[in-house]
């Protein structure tokens, strides 16, 4: 019997794409990445013409190691990231467990090398580098974190590109020391992508980079050793792997932090505390009871508070701008309940394999490390130091966002994204460009700041110092004495707020100096003395004292009924700068005036013997009578 020949079976009809497939903004992945890195460059692109500022300075011009260039490489992994400044400063360490940081001051070593001491060059460098920050975060959340999620692209998209304009990100690429930030972050990401892409494939290569990218974000900065928590969380929610197994695959990275456990011990010695009596070092000294804890949670609570209005922004958020709290103070508690709703979150969104919660725990590992409840920061607070933390934010206001509007038509969906995100780059721009040109440099910077945070002691030191600075370029007499006036006023603010701030005693005597009051300038400079025994600074002050008491001199002296008190006066300077012959010179010429002869026989050879071709004393001893 024959058969039949089975009829071929129909070809299903095609169906219609699933909603995980579709864009709202209607580009690929190269696309997005191009505005975003455009939008990044946009937004930082007059930084580029900023000099340097606050801790610049210190980690870059006055770090011999990054001045020796390539051949100060090697002391730049052996030892504390301020070690140069300490040596400089006659200190030892002062910040509680050092600061082995090297990664990005071997950048700034090798960029030196190559460009010398240029400030156009390192905030090109700094800007470049927050570009490719903002890449790998896009790459991660797309491709990974956020990929079999509902519009997970796009989700991606903008929460990358909230990360990338929102504005408390300015410290960090204006202020080029702050590329350890950059530089952290990106190899964190870098670590997360190669260790996800290594359990996928199997491929030893990748493991390989995985574990090179978390040696060097712990090299970068300390954020790293929080990745032994993540990592195991981000393996559990992505993958099939089970806890256990999600713990067994992080174990090469442990590995990795030991070592690099092993590299800081044997550069900076065991972490440690560092007794402190100087409150910019130590800012909860004077705390009282639970006040220390209780201003801890507060600031984790301004820290969410800026993230969400990040307006106005400070470059200091030390003693004394941010007063104790108690426990029992509603903005506390407040942020306690904030805090315990996000753990309680997060663990039950783990336990359902969500990949929010490694959203949740980035923020709050990454939050912990700056909190001071961990270890001592030797800080308050720091708009930097919410620079990772952040991305956890913005993923989770990206996807609250992508809930409110879940049951709009696509249209629609992408219309409200567009103006919203438009709105938000017009405002975050704006405030954005003009906080990078107020990091142009110290003067701007604090001049700035002193406005923002008035009950600052560091602020106000630095302020009062910058107005020096305006008053020594400054043509208009008139203008100067302004300017020296707000001098003393932000001075003696930062000295009432703390009374052992030993660097605006010596500014506030170098503006009594320059007003030509040296008994004031003297003053100030025995206190800071009495504070600071050492200071490398305090002889060439002290030397300016005889030159003050030579010119207050001469201007006594100008009335011939005053030769008297104009001699006490210029004597007065020869303690301070007894090599300096001018002041010999003029005392043996009031004697001379006067008729003392043998007095000012015996000034003006000192004179000769400091510098014997000074003309006018040779002619002075010419006129002299024979001695007797």
């Amino acid at each position: 019997m024959q058969q039949k020949k089975k009829k071929p079976a129909a070809t299903p009809p095609p169906q219609p794409k699933p909603a995980l497939s579709k864009s709202i903004f209607g580009f690929d992945f190269k696309v997005k990445c191009f505005i975003l890195l455009g939008v990044a460059f946009a937004f930082y692109a007059n930084s580029i013409f900023n000099e340097f500022a606050l801790d610049d300075g210190i980690v870059i011009t006055q770090n011999e190691y990054v001045q020796q260039g390539f051949s100060g490489i090697k002391k730049i992994l052996s030892t504390d990231a301020y070690d140069s400044y300490y040596r400089s400063m006659h200190a030892n360490q002062m910040l509680a467990g050092g600061r082995y940081r090297p990664l990005s001051i071997v950048v700034f070593a090798i960029e030196h090398s190559i460009f010398g001491e240029s400030w156009t060059a390192k905030h090109i460098f700094s800007v470049i580098f927050y570009m490719l920050c903002i890449f790998s975060i896009f790459y991660f959340l797309s491709k990974y974190l956020l990929k079999k999620l509902p519009y997970g692209e796009d989700m991606a998209f903008v929460a990358t590109l909230l990360f990338a304009i929102h504005p408390i990100h300015t410290e960090v690429v204006a202020n080029v020391k702050s590329l350890d930030e950059i530089l952290s972050l990106s190899l964190i990401m870098a670590t997360c992508i190669f260790s996800l892409r290594y359990l996928e494939n199997k491929k030893n290569k990748d493991l390989v980079l995985g574990l090179v990218a978390y040696l060097l974000a712990l090299l970068a900065k300390e954020y790293a050793v929080m990745m032994i928590f993540l990592l195991p969380l981000l393996f559990y929610t992505l993958t099939n792997k089970k806890p256990f197994q999600s713990v067994m695959a992080a174990l090469p990275y442990v590995g990795v932090m030991a070592l690099y456990m092993l590299m800081r011990i044997g550069s900076i010695g065991f972490p440690h505390n560092v007794p402190s009596d100087e409150i910019l070092n130590n800012p909860y000294m004077l705390a009282k009871g639970t006040q220390k804890i209780a201003t801890e949670w507060f600031v984790l609570g301004k820290y969410l508070y800026t993230l969400f209005v990040p307006y106005p922004l400070s470059s200091d958020y030390s003693y004394a701008q941010i007063p104790y709290y108690n426990i029992t103070d509603l903005p506390v508690l407040f942020t306690l309940l904030i805090y315990i709703g996000f753990t309680y979150w997060g663990i039950k969104l783990a336990l359902k394999r969500n990949v929010l919660a490694f959203a949740i725990f980035f923020y709050l590992f990454n939050i912990a490390m700056v909190s001071n409840f961990l270890v001592d920061i030797g800080a308050t607070m720091g708009e930097r130091l919410a620079f990772h933390s952040s991305l956890g934010f913005v993923i989770l206001l990206t996807y609250g966002a992508f809930k409110l509007i879940n049951k709009m038509q696509l249209e629609t969906k992408r219309n409200v994204l567009t103006g919203v995100l438009a709105i938000l780059i017009l405002a975050c721009g704006a405030e954005t460009i003009q906080r990078n040109a107020e990091w142009k440099n110290d003067v701007t910077l604090f001049t700035t700041d002193v406005n923002t945070v008035p009950n600052s002691v560091m602020v106000n030191g630095n302020a009062g110092a910058r107005f020096i600075d305006i008053a020594d370029k400054s043509k208009d007499s008139a203008k100067t004495i302004y300017n020296l006036r707000l001098a003393i006023k932000h001075l003696a603010k930062s000295i009432s707020l703390d009374k052992t701030y030993t660097t605006s005693y010596l500014n506030l005597g170098v503006v009594y100096f320059k007003l030509s009051e040296p008994d004031s300038a003297k003053m100030c400079w025995d206190y800071a003395k009495r504070l600071y025994p050492n200071h490398p600074r305090l002889k060439d002050y002290y030397a300016l004292l005889g030159q003050c008491y030579l010119s207050r001199g001469l201007i006594t002296g100008k009335n011939s009924a005053n030769i008297d008190a104009a001699i006490q006066i210029m004597r007065k300077g020869i303690p301070y700068d007894s090599t300096n012959a001018n002041i010999w010179y003029n005392i043996g010429g009031a004697y001379f005036t006067i008729r003392k002869y043998d007095s000012a026989r015996i000034y003006w050879t000192r004179t000769l013997q400091l510098k014997p071709d000074f003309k006018d004393a040779q002619r002075g001893m010419s006129a002299l009578p024979p001695q007797k």
